[in-house]
């Protein structure tokens, strides 16, 4: 949660921003969405994000990818099916909980179109930072290297995939499906 303060105000309206790239989508979501989602004063957002709407949909998509970086990497001292039913878990329940309305602000940005070419750029970054991280924990389970790595993209793959069919079919189902089938497989 941000803090008071102009450095807590420019967390908020990154966080107000990732809750909303989740709900709509980057395309979808003006800056007025977030000011008003934030409850920020309406010139505050331009004092922080000098770049505009790229600028903060950069910014945020960079923080989101480094969340899910850090709860990969406390994942990865598990054993990777139960890395893998935790990190499902975790996607269920944000899925559940807005009854449907979350969505990864990752993949988010990914999709964006040509108005934000930074954060669809720093999405595909953080990807491949969450690859690296579940490869090198099934490397270090003995997992050859190659293999390790084709695993690794299968699994963010499948994930993401599957938050999009659940979130379109209003059902966990599709992330259950993947759960048991990854698991299988590692």
């Amino acid at each position: 949660m941000a803090s008071g303060g102009p450095a807590g105000a420019r967390q908020k309206m990154i966080d107000s921003a990732i809750v909303l790239f989740r709900e709509r989508g980057v395309a979808a979501t003006s800056m007025r969405d977030i000011v008003d989602h934030g409850g920020a004063p309406r010139g505050s957002i331009y004092h922080h994000f000098p770049g505009g709407k790229q600028q903060l949909a950069l910014e945020a998509t960079e923080f989101a990818g480094d969340f899910i970086a850090s709860l990969l990497d406390a994942l990865a001292a598990e054993a990777p099916e139960a890395a893998v039913d935790k990190f499902v878990g975790y996607w269920r329940s944000a899925l559940t909980e807005k009854e449907f309305q979350d969505g990864c602000p990752v993949a988010s940005a990914a999709v964006s179109g040509t108005e934000t070419p930074e954060a669809r750029a720093a999405a595909g970054r953080a990807f491949g930072r969450w690859e690296d991280i579940l490869a090198r924990a099934l490397t270090e389970r003995g997992v050859p290297a190659a293999r390790a790595g084709s695993l690794a993209t299968l699994v963010i793959a499948a994930v993401e995939g599957a938050l999009i069919m659940a979130r379109a079919q209003r059902s966990d189902e599709p992330l259950r499906a993947v759960a048991t089938e990854l698991r299988g497989l590692l």
